[in-house]
């Protein structure tokens, strides 16, 4: 039986994620700083619609295609033939939602210019997307890091350009972005096309598409009331507030999630070896010792956020953004909670399993609506932020406890450290069986 370390794979997607980290902080200062509240606050409250759209009619498409690929039941040609007739459907799905929400748009009214480049990015952002889905479910970790920090690497590169040496404002971002998904798309048709030689037809595959149509779905609406959770403060209060406190808690918001990137190096790769191993309850003893060393590890980041921030942020991002510094230190609570549901959820999701995060999350997402209506006219982006706080706390304490149901663990010994915990450098792995 081959053993792969799954210690070496998460520091390489750590690495990944912390150089898109990077690029995505030095990105958010230039914005903010050329820009300046106002500018950065319009940029986000447009780049925020795709994002919520493509996150539900992505339709859990990443996630279906690495369970089908782990898993090794389908032949790839016609896995990789279905996923280009998917990717026109979910594309054109995406563009239509997206341009009647920005046509519709009662306030605030944005550029045409900057609406048709947003609706033009949305199919490269999608086949990126989905190529992600191949490489980690043929554990391609390297490439699938690629396809992961390429498009934000490039649009740091591009917004220098653009919007800082061109002073194209708000016009020239969204360049950035478009055009970095582009280049990288063609690395995405090389590799398919080139090496992989996957051999490509517009032959409907309906039992096929169906399947990960199916599994995919639940995933999608997981994945919508997630990103949902993450990006309705931005829409309340840019509705309910100005886009002055829309700009400070967005940076406010950059700031805080930094503490994600712990769980996103680690559901990667959980994800990709969840679905392709057999010893279940290996996972699962893995799994929880990672989730309780990732809370240990978020709480000393977050300590330190909480005592850099006050220094960091008027450095960074001007004198301008100080009101953004309570916002960060008050929201870290809620974000460290978010880590552990993440690592959890992602076994869960590897296992064919995303629907515990929408029984959880759904009820969680009516209550951060709740909150927002009567904490933000009040108290702006803090009211934000209390409403995220109380959102995902009790959405995660549920997801803990129906994820203890599930693989039959109790929540005490998901919780308490164990001496093996601290093992991580003598090479624990993931076993294989295919």
């Amino acid at each position: 039986m081959a053993r792969k370390s799954y210690f070496r794979d998460i520091l390489s997607v750590f690495g990944s994620n912390l150089s898109v980290t990077i690029s995505s902080l030095v990105i958010g200062i230039i914005l903010s700083r050329v820009l300046g509240a106002a500018g950065f606050g319009l940029y986000s409250s447009l780049i925020v619609v795709p994002v919520i759209v493509i996150g539900f009619t992505q339709l859990g498409i990443r996630r279906s295609t690495i369970y089908h690929i782990g898993k090794k039941d389908i032949d790839e040609n016609n896995l990789a033939s279905a996923l280009i007739l998917l990717w026109f459907y979910t594309s054109f799905l995406s563009i239509v939602i997206c341009g009647l929400v920005f046509f519709f748009s009662s306030s605030q009214p944005y550029d045409p210019l900057m609406v048709v480049l947003v609706l033009l990015t949305i199919p490269l952002l999608l086949m990126n997307l989905f190529a992600g889905g191949i490489f980690l479910g043929k554990e391609e970790i390297l490439r699938a890091n690629i396809i992961n920090a390429g498009p934000t690497l490039l649009t740091l590169l591009l917004t220098v350009l653009f919007v800082w040496l061109m002073k194209l404002s708000v016009l020239g971002a969204f360049m950035a972005i478009a055009l970095a998904n582009f280049i990288m798309f063609f690395f995405v048709y090389h590799t398919i096309i080139g090496e992989y030689r996957y051999k490509l037809t517009w032959k409907y595959h309906e039992p096929l598409m169906k399947s990960m149509v199916k599994l995919g779905l639940v995933n999608a609406v997981a994945i919508f009331v997630m990103q949902l959770n993450y990006r309705l403060d931005v829409l309340m209060l840019k509705k309910l507030s100005t886009l002055e406190q829309v700009g400070f808690y967005a940076v406010a918001i950059q700031i805080a999630e930094q503490v994600w990137h712990i769980p996103y190096a680690i559901e990667t790769i959980i994800l990709s070896r969840s679905a392709n191993t057999d010893d279940d309850a290996g996972v699962t003893r893995v799994v929880s010792s990672i989730f309780r060393i990732s809370m240990l590890v978020g709480v000393v980041v977050s300590v330190i956020i909480f005592f850099i921030a006050p220094y960091l942020i008027p450095l960074i991002f001007g004198k301008d953004f100080t009101e953004s510094v309570p916002m960060v230190q008050a929201v870290l609570p809620g974000v460290l909670i978010l880590v552990g549901f993440r690592i959890l959820n992602s076994r869960l999701t590897g296992k064919g399993k995303p629907e515990v995060a929408i029984y959880t999350f759904v009820p969680a997402l009516v209550i951060n609506f709740i909150a927002n209506l009567f904490l933000i006219p009040k108290f702006g982006g803090m009211g934000a932020v209390w409403s995220t706080n109380i959102s995902y706390t009790l959405g995660s304490i549920a997801f803990l406890i129906m994820y203890s149901r599930k693989i039959k663990t109790p929540v005490k010994e998901i919780l308490l450290f164990k001496k093996s915990d601290f093992s991580f450098n003598r090479g624990t792995f993931f076993p294989r069986s295919k």
